[in-house]
This record gives C-alpha cells, structure tokens and sequence, in this order.
C-alpha cells in the first residue's frame, strides 16, 4: 500500500472497476472493501430486532434508542458504520466517533495504521490522493514527532552534564580555597577536567548512600552484652524489657527519602568547609582545614543519628495501643 494513499469506505458506495492501484493492494483490504462496499441489511423493528442488530457506540456509548429519543432536537442523525470484525453490539460505531479516534490515536503513535482495540483489526480508511508536496512535508512532521523526545533527552541529560561540572569546580573551590582552587582548576588540562569534575558529585552521593550509622548501631545493639563496659558507658542501648515476638517489634533500618540524600551530598563540602573555619581556624592550609571540618561533622552527626535512633526503637517497643475508653450514656439533665 502506498504510504501516501489511505482508503476509507462509506457504507453503500459502490466498488470502480479494478484499477492498477486496486491491484497493488492487499488482498486482505481488498477483502475489507468489499465487505464494508456491500449494501446493509434492511433494518428490522423495535420489536424483532436480535440482540447482536442492536446498535451501541462503544466510543460515546450512544445506543439507537438513545438517539431515537433525541431526535426533535437533533435533525442531522449521526452515521452508523461497521469498520472491523467485531460482533454484536460492538461492531457498530459512529463514523463522527470513529474518526475523532484514529485522529487522536494517530497524534500519539504517529501512524496511519490505526487497529480496533477489541478485534485488532486495522481500519480501512480512503482518502483523496495528495500531491508530492503533501507527502513530503507530512512525512517531514512524522518524522519530527518521533525525534522529538530524543532530543529533549539529550538536552536534559547535557544540562545534568554541565551542572555537574559547575557543581565539581565550585566543590573544589570550596574545599581548597578560592585562590588555590582556582590556580589548580586552570593549571589542570581542559579534557582532564571534563572528565573529573562531573565525576565529584557522583562520588558525593554515592558516599551519603552509605548507611554507616545504621551498620555501627546494629553493632552496639547485637555485642550490647558481650561488651563489659558497653553497660556502664551507654545504658541507654540495652535491650527493651518488653514480651512482644520479634516480629512484632519496629524495623532496625528506615530508609531515607532521595532528596535528603541528594540534598546532604550536595551541600557536605559547604558545611566541612565552614565547620572547618569554625573549629580548626589555626589550621592553615584550605584543605586540611575543610577535611577535619568535614570529619568532624559527619562523626558527631552519626552519633547523634545513632542516638535518636535507638531512643525511637525504644519508644515504639514500649508504646502499647490502648482500647477506646467507653463514654458513660448521655444522661440530659432534669430541669428544676
């Protein structure tokens, strides 16, 4: 079939004699045309008409009777075809209907081979013959639809690329001072940096995805008693005096949301950095300073994350649901 001609079939239009383009059909939708080409059955009463002549469109789920029932207010009756092998009630469709369907199906999948979505069979649809202009451009379009969100990927994916890179030299910048950092940034070879500096976020947000807290507090809480002093230093993490099964008891690990992943990993040299000039500003060089910064930001941080871990499970082993207290009847009061 040619890719610029569609055919279309209205019901009662007769069939031209064999042509050189009836010859280069299919003979499937040679077939189709001569199904849908033939005359309709005449139309029985209300009162003999079988179930499968009743007439339903399954796109406005507009029966026969329905519109029967409208017709003093609507004077032009929509056009009933059968367009597939569909039977009973689901064959029959409004033409109106019907094309508003392929026109909608053919803006998403871009293709004039549109199928029922019941019998998958494919429409035949009949259009006028269009010039080389027509062609050309509506194929043009087609194929503009379909690169489409490719390119938008690629462009998402560059604008990642090169947030990353801005977000990689101004880590380093933070981390080794403004000055040193900027003399390392262009002493350093273009390509070389352009592989690298994307590579620091990545690397960030790997680390922050490493649950060390949860790993170390699973620890405490398994060697608690194998350890003399564990008691006596953190009395806190002994076990819950509590008669619940195991099962019952709250999970040891909560996993955390992606932004505050992100976000954390993101912003960790900004903070070492001014931890560091807080507490080691006698430090001189940037990049001792921001590392020990950072150290110590993540070592007290974990602990009071294990902290506050522990008290939670604490918490939810000891917490018992309680019954709803039964409220006394309502007793109105007697006038004096």
């Amino acid at each position: 079939m040619p890719s610029g001609d569609h055919w279309c079939v209205r019901a009662g239009d007769p069939i031209m004699a064999e042509s050189a383009s009836d010859r280069a059909m299919p003979q499937d939708v040679l077939d189709e045309l001569a199904i849908a080409s033939s005359p309709p059955a005449p139309q029985l009463s209300s009162s003999t008409t079988s179930d499968d002549e009743k007439r339903l469109c399954w796109v406005c789920l507009t029966s026969e009777e329905d519109e029967e029932e409208e017709d003093n207010v609507q004077s032009d009756p929509a056009e009933w075809v059968q367009p597939c092998r569909c039977k009973g009630t689901a064959k029959w469709v409004h033409r109106s209907c019907l094309n508003r369907f392929i026109e909608e199906k053919r803006k998403v999948h871009f293709d004039d081979r549109v199928k029922c979505p019941q019998c998958n069979t494919r429409y035949i649809v009949k259009a006028p013959k269009m010039g080389f202009m027509y062609t050309f451009l509506d194929e043009i379009d087609v194929q503009v639809q379909r690169v489409s969100p490719i390119v938008v990927g690629f462009m998402l994916a560059k604008a990642i690329y090169w947030c990353a890179v801005t977000h990689g030299a101004v880590t380093v910048m933070t981390v080794m001072g403004c000055d040193e950092g900027l003399g390392v940034l262009e002493s350093t070879s273009p390509i070389l940096l352009l592989l690298t500096l994307p590579a620091i976020p990545a690397v960030l947000v790997m680390s922050k995805m490493v649950c060390w807290e949860d790993r170390l507090w699973l620890f405490m809480r398994n060697y608690y008693s194998k350890i003399p002093f564990m008691r006596h230093i953190l009395p806190s993490f002994a076990p819950p005096d509590t008669s619940r099964a195991m099962e019952q008891l709250p999970p040891l690990f909560s996993h955390s949301c992606g932004e505050r992943t992100l976000s954390g990993a993101l912003l960790m040299p900004t903070i070492a950095a001014l931890v560091g000039r807080v507490l080691f500003d006698s430090v001189e060089n940037n990049l001792h300073r921001t590392l020990l910064g950072g150290f110590t930001f993540v070592a007290v941080k974990g602990i009071l994350k294990i902290y506050l871990k522990q008290q939670r499970f604490l918490r939810s082993c000891r917490s018992v649901i309680m019954n709803y207290p039964k409220r006394p009847p309502f007793e109105p009061q007697q006038s004096e």
